[in-house]
């Protein structure tokens, strides 16, 4: 999980990843001195112990502030996908960076 999340930090894109039989994209859009707001996509059949999981692998993210969502932010939902969103604290995002150079 960490790869995506470093990669889309850094790029601003959607980042996709497998895990245990389940497509994950990570996207993370970071405005200079303002919210940092992180998009999870899940597809595939995956229980809610493993999105708990997964969520929780996301830096600076508080795991019971993350919301189930209709879109990404540049794209509708897709069939059997899940998408959940939130603010990431940006000073956790700067130091995960940091931590991952």
């Amino acid at each position: 999980m960490h790869d995506p999340v470093r990669e889309s930090l850094l790029d601003g894109r959607e980042h996709a990843a497998m895990l245990d039989g389940a497509a994950l994209g990570i996207q993370v859009l970071a405005d200079q001195g303002h919210e940092t707001y992180v998009a999870i996509r899940i597809i595939g059949s995956v229980s809610r112990r493993l999105v708990a999981t997964i969520l929780s692998l996301i830096p600076g993210c508080e795991l019971d502030a993350l919301m189930s969502d209709y879109a990404m932010p540049e794209r509708a939902v897709a069939p059997e996908e899940q998408i959940w969103s939130n603010i990431m604290d940006p000073v956790a995002a700067a130091k995960f960076l940091n931590q991952q150079s």
